[in-house]
């Protein structure tokens, strides 16, 4: 249809799709053409069908973008703006009918619900466009706006993602914010949560308008499963929220997440928008900011957003602003706060950090270590040694904090200066005997006295003589005379008196005589009479002397108590010297008895550390921290468990010959031998030694084992947690080898219960990677553990919380992690692969039960496998069993999958065949089978669109690295026996889930091999002493036999 302008309707659809600069022209001509026609139906059906051209490409091509910008432009112009009453008189109205956006929108809503996917995508984008394009002041009616809300209502639920993308983008001008029943927002935060595809999450975070309802999800999704989702989220929070209306706990959180998130996006999106965002609103003032976050309980988050603040700007624009310090380079009393406090320390250690340049830079920042030392000195003088009201115990904390951020400012200070040291050593010494010091401040006193004393002799030496003026100060003792004290007193009073009156009378004669020689002695004599008067009359009858009294108060015994774990921690030889035995048999074993928690709880951490230093120490104590760890308080159990774990980690399961019974805790004779010293090597039990006292001790190691293991299902959070981590470390650091522990792992961190346990989640979703990855004998224990998880699952009942697990998603995960391609150590791969092993063992549990829960998804774990294809014998027997299976299976898609496992056989051996033929050698063709079906599944996709594992455990970290442990041996020893036998009364199923710190492996212990007994108990490994150098000779292990039918 020609226009005035001489373009045809295909004229302009071309030229629309050469760029957008030409589209304001084009939508004016054919505006021009449109109101002047009399038969608008015949453009309408012309325009529609250059329309639809663009409606059935789902690709987003360049042109049809533009097609469907300049369509909207055009469809736009017809819009119904608002207008004055005057203005709507002149104008006549325009009917529905001719109104061609109206028209536009009702084809839209014939064909929103197409079969064609392109055509309901396009037609969601192009409700979105006409919207946008829509001025602030345009009208729709009302019935129009009703069908817009219906039919994207329905798209939002679409199957296709981009559909649905499309169709939240459509809606978001139909939000009603101050509606507390509005469908379009209720709409939105279902996606928000429940939507598996990110790109809708995302759609819904940038479209969703602000209230006091939607908030909360937005902030939910700064913990999403996705990068990108949890990176808008933070853009969203940046552009659309004012700090003020979040609480405190809601600022603290969006910091600690964004600033310590693993993608550098996410970290970027919080500290490049959302934490500069709330630094503009308080005109760039960094106190300000801080007042806002509650530094006092949320200090290593507040010194994150602080390292972010002061790493964007300039050092010396830095120094310059910083203008709280007096002329002393001190900050004055008045305005010494937390924030300003915690501010001032954390900008002197970033200059330390940037070295000579900010060394210069620092001297304006700190005085001489004379006068910081008077300074801290007169700060903590005035700390309240006891808060009575609510009011002074916040004082009092406050005042802690500052005390602390001070104290940190000391490891900041030149010590070069021998007087500047004296006084800091002095004031330490003062600070750490001083009554009114919080214990809450002792970590930091001591951190800085062991600098000052960097020997270990003499930081034990004087920490005893701190401890024991802690413990027994000097108090002055006042006394009452006694009857007969007092009677003497009195008679020798008299004397004086007596010889004073004969003086004084001799000395008038010899005046009266003028024998003055001797009056001058008689005047002296009297002179020290009166005196002896005076002071005997001066005598009270109190008697006043100084003693040392012993306090055994909760507050002292903690106090010294975390004085000696901290001076333990920084120990660096071995052994217990008498000065630390005779503290340990007068401070930390009574400590032990005591009836107030926190003393007991220092105490139990005291002895794991001195344990860590002896040995015979650790032997002799191993049952009472086992005795603690089951029958004291929740926080006590944490504590020894954590110090069980450091043990096992130190010196070995096999180290510990445990008695029968505990040691008694009162025994004054637990002093360490002199064989304790040093004592750095396992020691080798004779050969003479007797077989039954190896066995008996390796009994005990395995009973030990046992009951950490039966704590996996205890009710206390912190205690599964600490257990589950301890058991990880254990398995990554190679000290145990157990498949079944492996196994309780896995089902514990799939465990529906433990979903809420973040922690426990975060360190076993960074093991099981790390552990599996590290070398290869650690993948032949995830394999033994694969098909005992498996069946814990197929066979869970519907009221154990493990029936809700995705057994897909468990199978995805194990095939991951026992992926050769995946190990670290790219010499360790090898002909035969786990899978290889793990597809015989697939087959023959397949072939034994076709009808046995589970059967399809062990069917679909094999096209998931990645075999070695260039072995021959492998791809035979597979293919037996293959062609086995087929014949007996009889459900649907356990036969499908199965006939794709053939057909993968039969490709690979008919690639063996024509390589037997060719004369050229085909070494190191290991073509894999997963790459021959398409299916390459990483890690990643194991939970569909809905995130990593990674991602799902909120992985921030290693928990560490391997220590290369080594594959053992096939053959079962007694200890195993023992240990499998144990861990099989703790049961197979796992209803609730578990970690702790460990330090540097010393010494090389033995490993000891638990429980490899999986299934019919095929395949057992004993224990095998990691080797110290070379590259040993790994054990080959024969795959399963293969079972054929008759």
């Amino acid at each position: 249809m020609p226009s005035k302008k001489g373009k045809t309707l295909s004229e302009v659809f071309e030229d629309c799709q050469k760029g957008i600069h030409n589209h304001a022209k084009l939508t004016t001509a054919l505006r021009t053409t449109y109101d002047e026609l009399d038969d608008k139906t015949a453009f309408h059906q012309e325009f529609l069908g250059f329309f639809k051209h663009a409606l059935i490409i789902f690709k987003r091509e360049p042109a049809v973008e533009r097609t469907l910008d300049f369509v909207a432009k055009f469809a736009a112009s017809f819009a119904i703006v608002e207008k004055s009453a005057d203005e709507a008189e002149e104008e006549p109205a325009e009917s529905p009918a001719d109104n061609f956006m109206v028209f536009l929108f009702s084809f839209l809503f014939q064909h929103h619900n197409a079969r064609d996917r392109a055509v309901r995508f396009r037609v969601c984008q192009m409700i979105n466009k006409l919207l946008v394009n829509l001025g602030d002041e345009a009208q729709i009616d009302e019935d129009l706006f009703e069908q817009i809300y219906d039919c994207m209502l329905i798209r939002l639920h679409d199957k296709f993602p981009a559909v649905r993308t499309q169709a939240v983008t459509a809606v978001a001008r139909l939000q009603d914010p101050t509606d507390a029943d509005c469908p379009v927002i209720a709409a939105y935060l279902h996606l928000i949560e429940h939507d598996v595809n990110y790109e809708v999450r995302r759609a819904v975070l940038s479209n969703l308008s602000m209230s006091t309802r939607t908030l909360p999800k937005i902030l939910d999704r700064t913990r999403d499963v996705k990068d990108s989702v949890r990176k808008t989220a933070f853009l969203v929070l940046a552009e659309k929220v004012h700090i003020k209306a979040l609480t405190i706990a809601q600022r603290v959180q969006l910091l600690q997440d964004g600033l310590t998130d693993r993608s550098d996006t996410v970290k970027d999106a919080c500290s490049g928008k959302l934490l500069q965002a709330w630094l503009r609103i308080f005109d760039g003032n960094v106190l300000d900011l801080l007042a806002c976050l509650d530094v006092e309980n949320s200090c290593k988050t507040a010194e994150l957003a602080l390292d972010v603040v002061l790493r964007k700007a300039q050092s010396q624009e830095l120094v310059d602003n910083f203008d709280l310090l007096d002329e002393t380079y001190v900050i004055p009393a008045d305005k010494l706060t937390c924030e300003s406090a915690l501010y001032w320390q954390c900008l002197c250690s970033f200059l330390k950090a940037q070295g000579a340049d900010g060394e210069m830079l620092l001297d304006r920042m700190l005085p001489n270590v004379t006068i910081f030392s008077n300074y801290i000195r007169s700060f903590l003088e005035k700390l309240k040694p006891t808060a009575l009201n609510e009011t002074e115990v916040e004082e009092t904390l406050k005042q802690e904090f500052v005390a602390q951020q001070l104290l940190q400012l000391c490891g900041i200070l030149d010590l070069s200066d021998e007087v500047g040291r004296k006084h800091l050593d002095v004031m330490i010494r003062d600070m750490l005997i001083a009554p009114h010091i919080p214990s809450s401040l002792v970590p930091r006193l001591v951190t800085h006295f062991t600098t000052l004393h960097p020997g270990d002799e003499e930081q034990v030496n004087l920490t005893a003589e701190i401890i024991a003026d802690v413990r027994e100060p000097i108090s002055v003792l006042e006394t009452s005379l006694t009857e007969g004290e007092k009677r003497k007193k009195e008679l020798k009073l008299a004397s004086v008196r007596v010889e004073l009156n004969q003086a004084r009378d001799a000395l008038e004669d010899c005046v009266n005589m003028e024998d003055f020689s001797r009056a001058a002695e008689l005047k002296n004599l009297v002179t020290e009479l009166e005196a002896s008067k005076h002071s005997l009359l001066e005598e009270s009858s109190i008697s006043i002397r100084e003693v040392r009294l012993e306090k055994s108060d909760p507050g002292t015994l903690v106090k010294c108590l975390t004085i000696a774990s901290e001076i333990l921690q920084r120990l660096t030889s071995k052994g217990l010297s008498p000065t630390l035995q005779t503290l340990i048999d007068t401070l930390v074993l009574p400590g032990i008895q005591n009836t107030d928690p926190s003393v007991r709880n220092m105490a139990v951490k005291c002895v794991g550390l001195a344990s860590q230093l002896s040995r015979d120490f650790a032997h002799r104590h191993l049952l009472l921290l086992m005795q603690i760890s089951q029958v004291d308080q929740e926080t006590i159990q944490v504590t020894a468990l954590q110090s069980i774990f450091d043990l096992l980690h130190t010196f070995g399961l096999d180290a510990f010959k445990i008695a029968t019974s505990a040691p008694s805790v009162g025994d004054g004779d637990s002093r360490a031998s002199a064989e304790d010293q040093g004592d750095d090597e396992v020691e080798e039990q004779g050969v003479d030694g007797g077989t039954a006292g190896l066995q008996q001790d390796k009994s005990a190691a395995s009973s030990v084992l046992a009951i950490l293991t039966g704590l996996l299902d205890s009710e206390s959070v912190d205690v599964r947690t600490v257990v589950a981590e301890g058991m990880a470390k254990l398995l990554l650091s190679g000290r145990v080898t157990s498949p079944k522990l492996l196994s309780r792992l896995l089902l514990l961190w799939y465990n529906p219960t433990t979903e809420e346990d973040l922690h426990l989640r975060h360190c076993l979703g960074t093991f099981f990677p790390v552990f599996a990855f590290a070398a290869r004998a650690n993948q032949d224990c995830v394999e033994e553990a694969f098909l005992p998880t498996l069946d814990t699952l197929f066979n869970a009942p519907t009221t154990s919380p493990l029936a809700q697990v995705n057994e897909n998603n468990v199978a995805e995960l194990l095939v991951h992690l026992t992926d050769q391609r995946n190990l670290r150590q790219e010499t360790a791969l090898q002909e035969s692969s786990v899978h290889d092993s793990l597809s015989l063992k697939l087959c023959n549990k397949i072939l034994g039960d076709m009808e046995a829960p589970g059967v399809r998804v062990l069917c679909k774990v094999l096209n998931m496998l990645h075999l070695s294809t260039s072995n021959a014998n492998i791809v035979k027997d597979l293919s037996v069993l293959a062609e086995q299976m087929v014949e007996k299976a009889e459900e649907k898609m356990a036969k499908k999958y199965l006939e794709k496992f053939r057909q993968n056989l039969q490709e690979c051996s008919a690639k063996l065949d024509n390589d037997a033929t060719e004369p050229q050698s085909h070494e190191g063709d290991n073509r894999e089978m997963g790459q021959a079906s398409g299916d390459n599944r990483e890690m990643g996709q194991v939970s569909g669109d809905n995130g990593e594992m990674g991602q799902a455990s909120g992985d921030n970290g290693e928990m560490g690295q391997a220590s290369g442990a080594e594959e053992g041996t096939e053959t079962q020893t007694t200890e195993e026996a023992n240990v499998n036998k144990t861990l099989d009364q703790q049961g197979q199923d796992v209803t609730s889930p578990v970690v702790d710190r460990v330090p540097p492996i010393n010494g090389s212990p033995t490993v000891l091999t638990v429980n490899r007994t999986v299934g019919d108990g095929a395949d057992e490994e004993a224990a095998q002493p990691p080797r110290t150098g070379g590259r040993g000779q790994r054990s080959r292990r024969k795959p399963p036999a293969v079972t054929q039918e008759e």
